[in-house]
């Protein structure tokens, strides 16, 4: 699509959508269907991702919903509410199965109990019961503060204003939906009184809900599935499977078609089955969710930051589409990898016109992974090729399959570059993950210009009004280098005579003003986010946080890698600490043996404040600041659960003894590590000793 038509669909989407999230979220009505929103979204993140540049007029991709105008009141839920991650395949639910098991540390064999519960597509709302009496209704909202519907949840028949049993305190979480049939019943009513037809079930749902003035009629037809407990007062059961009859006997409807597996291939067989007949429910369903059944469980396994380690939701199959192969194209992210791009003949996938797909690497165009097995039994991909594309809830599609019947005589197998693009560098193969890189990441521009905008990127310093787009043009004319002269930006922009011209239409003095006082509010960054926003190959958010939770101080983080690059040898704390590994450690020891990285690290010092992160830790234990390793098997809880409870305490967890280590935590079958750490003079405690060291209260000195 040529640029001038790329932009003009590109601000045609981003009103279209503005509108719809304006109408849907604080009118209370639809104009498109639920399914034409998405296809909007999706060709606005599509067209973001073919044109970087455009970024700098985004703002829809993290907005969620539209600024809230209700007079509702907001209220902090009881008990947080969590999204869950997706899976797509079988194979990617025997792999949570696979996680959770280590986890706990059960063995392979073992069976777990999983309960099947249909995925309703309407709005979750957490009802909270106080002896006995309905007294709040929250709407998810962000998970942590709602919207308080409660005079409309009343009138929800079921939903019980008061529930068989005495509770002090009640919280039931559950779905808000509206049948099929009672949807259709009443857009024939519309269409009777020459009103306007509703676009689907679940806008309507979520628009009654959270309407402030009550609209009688329309609450009395929605309905209501219970599926959890958040707070609650008394005891309740110790499965999920119980926990949903026990729903049912308060007084709850619970969906009928959960069901109890402890047997992954009938789960499966379950699936299909539902999957095949969804068309004949009574209301919308876009998955499944799968629960750990027992609660023990649950607990021990605990949350990510923003989902249950203990639930997946086993998404329905994406659509496939066919369509040609245009050209294939070379893009080089920041740590010097190439990644190729299918340019695709436009396509319609689940109704959003498609015009790229990954590639992934060298080897996946080849028809082999990373272990020279085959896929796509081993057929190539080529340009002009006919190829079969799915999306499965990411941005840019993936290939399935290349038709080898539709492929031309005079084809030629695709040559990956063998020299960078950008900056003419012999390219390499990375042993570690066979992607080709090219290693000039301190003069290729292509990568200058990755890592100047991770570095202002949200999951990095964050630093809005610093677009893609921008970050491009400030690069080309010499106002940015390295990350530091983000922060000596402000001269520089002062002396120039025309902004606007040089940035683009709308640049001008108070949108200088914004870019700078957000700028200047990044002066201040947390230790991670700063590691992090160093764009280091294998050091992303989960390592950063790692690594600044251990060492709290920057300097000592940076002695430790030097004393590794000095002494030509890994033996220090950074290689032992629990969950950094070696590959790690040697992408850190390879950025900071570059002098010009150093440089660049030393420049970003002068201009900002390191801080420490505030870890979750609110105990304070005879652990806390102890460098600690646990040896054996533990009979209370797995090595996972052990790690997580020493760091709670404020320990500092690594993985092999040396002088340094303090404690060795010792479970049944502890091998050489006893001996070693007799040797050494450390300090050994029992499992059990280790327990009641970290109990709440206890500070006696180890």
């Amino acid at each position: 699509m040529p640029k001038n038509k790329t932009l003009e669909r590109f601000k045609k989407l981003k009103k279209e959508i503005s509108r719809a999230r304006e109408n849907y979220f604080n009118k209370n009505k639809s104009d498109i269907t639920d399914q034409e929103y998405d296809r909007l979204i999706d060709e606005y993140r599509n067209l973001l991702v073919a044109d970087p540049s455009l970024s700098s007029t985004d703002e829809l991709t993290n907005q969620v919903g539209a600024f809230p105008q209700s007079k509702f009141k907001k209220v902090k839920h009881r008990s947080p509410m969590y999204s869950l991650s997706n899976g797509f395949s079988n194979d990617d639910i025997l792999v949570f199965l696979k996680q959770v098991k280590s986890f706990l540390d059960l063995p392979e064999n073992e069976k777990i109990a999983l309960v099947f519960e249909p995925k309703i597509d309407g709005l979750s709302l957490a009802l909270t019961y106080q002896n006995g009496m309905l007294v709040q209704a929250l709407t998810r909202g962000d998970g942590i503060v709602g919207e308080d519907v409660l005079n409309n949840a009343r009138l929800i028949p079921d939903i019980p204003e008061k529930i068989l049993y005495d509770f002090d305190i009640l919280e039931v979480k559950g779905e808000v939906y509206l049948t099929n049939s009672k949807f259709r019943d009443l857009n024939a009513e519309q269409e009777k009184n020459g009103a306007k037809i509703f676009s689907n079930p679940r806008n309507v749902a979520s628009g009654t809900i959270r309407q402030f003035k009550t609209n009688v009629q329309r609450n009395e037809k929605l309905s209501f599935f219970a599926y959890s407990v958040g707070q609650s007062t008394n005891e309740m059961p110790s499965t999920q499977f119980e926990l949903l009859t026990e729903l049912g006997r308060l007084g709850f409807k619970t969906n009928p078609l959960s069901k109890l597996f402890y047997d992954p291939i009938e789960l499966f067989k379950y699936y299909e089955k539902i999957f095949s007949e969804r068309a004949l429910l009574d209301y919308d369903i876009d998955g499944i969710v799968y629960k750990i059944n027992d609660f023990n469980f649950q607990k021990r396994l605990g949350f990510r930051s923003a989902s249950p380690r203990w639930a997946i939701a086993h998404k329905f199959p994406s659509e496939l589409s066919i369509t040609k192969i245009n050209d294939i194209e070379i893009q080089i992210g920041r740590t010097g990898a190439l990644s190729p791009v299918a340019k695709l003949e436009p396509v319609n996938v689940g109704g959003v016109i498609v015009s790229s797909a990954t590639l992934h690497n060298r080897d996946f165009i080849r028809g082999v992974d990373n272990k020279g097995n085959f896929i796509r039994s081993g057929a190539d991909i080529r340009v002009g090729d006919w190829v079969t594309i799915y999306r499965a809830g990411d941005v840019i599609p993936k290939i399935e399959n290349v038709d080898l019947l539709k492929r031309s005589k005079n084809s030629v197998p695709y040559v990956f570059p063998t020299i960078c693009p950008s900056c003419g560098e012999k390219v390499s193969v990375d042993g570690s993950d066979s992607t080709v890189r090219c290693p000039a990441f301190n003069k290729c521009e292509a990568q200058i210009i990755a890592q100047l905008k991770h570095f202002v990127s949200k999951k990095a310093l964050n630093i809005d009004g610093l677009g893609e787009r921008i970050v491009e043009v400030f690069l080309k004319i010499g106002l940015v280098t390295e990350p530091a002269d983000f922060f000596k930006l402000k001269n520089k922009l002062s002396n120039l005579s025309d902004i606007e011209n040089i940035l683009g239409k709308g640049w001008g003095k108070k949108s200088v003003d914004k870019l700078l006082s957000s700028i200047e509010a990044r002066r201040v960054v947390k230790f991670d986010k700063f590691l992090f926003a160093l764009g280091i190959r294998h050091i992303g958010e989960t390592v950063s946080n790692i690594l600044a939770k251990y060492y709290e101080d920057w300097e000592q983080f940076e002695i430790d890698v030097f004393e590794i690059i000095e002494k030509k040898s890994v033996s220090s704390s950074l290689s032992q600490i629990e969950g950094i590994g070696p590959l790690m450690v040697n992408s850190l020891v390879e950025y900071f043996k570059n002098e010009k990285a150093i440089i660049k690290v030393r420049n970003l010092l002068k201009q900002i404040e390191i801080t420490n992160i505030k870890t979750k830790q609110n105990l304070s234990s005879a652990v806390t600041n102890i460098k600690l390793v646990f040896t054996g098997t533990f009979k209370n809880a797995s090595r996972a659960e052990m790690k997580e409870i020493a760091e709670k305490n404020g320990a500092k967890v690594l993985t092999s003894l040396s002088g340094s280590v303090e404690v060795l935590v010792v479970g049944e079958g502890p091998g050489s590590k006893l001996k070693k750490a007799s040797d050494l003079g450390i300090k050994i405690v029992s499992e059990e000793e280790f327990l009641s060291l970290v109990s709440v209260g206890n500070k006696d000195q180890v």
